[in-house]
């Protein structure tokens, strides 16, 4: 097994002990809001009623960069059901048909694609998140369980001459709220300790909602905000979640994000 393969597979492991206590970690102190999805007024929608995939992008000085990415796949849809994402006007909502199970990304600085081009990033970010320690996903309402991972890239590694990493993970973790379609406000970690990553300039951030969580389909859920915060656990569970940052990987080197 090599050396990469090796640490994803401890990454996993770690996974049920850091969600078990993310619930802990309450937002304190500094913050940054990358989108409250306030704007556009007239918000972009996308609509599937197949196994096929959209893309849209939305410009507003609202948000991180002035320009948001929405990607939209319904990977299994055997019913012909509808899968639709509607993102502005105060909302993030995505709400699948029987049989549907689909995928929502959302990006923002060099994830993005304004121009329509492949191939072609977006604006560089420059984001300093070395005063924050964790994303906080505020939702409104979520059917059921979902899975939500989150990636950063820095097109300046700290080390150009060698393989230092220019995207940095947090692993895939899944929640639920404690009811059937409540809120639930998700607070997850960060390591900026971690060596090689840039953290003083984030040039690009993305959130991936409701990637495949075994069979589950029909689900639903309403993002409010998306922010890097201060987040501080309770003491009685610092050191879970301290050991729960091993589920955050750094991915290799590339050239750019793809």
């Amino acid at each position: 097994m090599t050396t990469s393969s090796q640490a994803r597979q401890r990454a996993v492991q770690f996974a049920a002990a850091a969600v078990l206590a993310l619930s802990a970690w309450s937002a304190q102190g500094a913050n940054y809001l990358i989108d409250d999805f306030g704007s556009p007024a007239a918000p972009g929608i996308s609509v599937l009623t197949g196994e096929s995939e959209n893309s849209f992008v939305q410009f507003t000085d609202t948000v991180a960069g002035g320009v948001r990415g929405v990607y939209h796949r319904a990977y299994l849809n055997p019913l012909g059901s509808v899968s639709a994402v509607i993102a502005g006007n105060g909302v993030l909502s995505s709400s699948d048909g029987i049989g549907v199970t689909s995928e929502v990304l959302v990006s923002y600085g060099a994830f993005t694609n304004p121009t329509g081009t492949p191939g072609t990033a977006g604006p560089l970010l420059g984001l300093d998140v070395t005063p924050y320690n964790a994303f906080q996903v505020d939702f409104g309402g979520i059917a059921q369980q979902m899975n939500i991972n989150i990636v950063m890239y820095s097109s300046t590694p700290l080390d150009a001459g060698s393989v230092s990493p220019t995207y940095y993970t947090i692993a895939s973790v899944n929640v639920a709220p404690d009811v059937p379609g409540g809120p639930l406000n998700l607070v997850l970690p960060f390591a900026t300790m971690a060596g090689g990553f840039n953290f003083a300039s984030v040039d690009g951030v993305v959130l991936v909602l409701n990637r495949a969580v075994g069979n589950v389909t029909n689900n639903a859920f309403n993002v409010d905000s998306f922010a890097l915060v201060s987040a501080v656990p309770e003491n009685s569970t610092a050191a879970l979640v301290l050991a729960g940052l091993g589920v955050v990987a750094i991915m290799s080197r590339r050239r750019r994000p793809v």
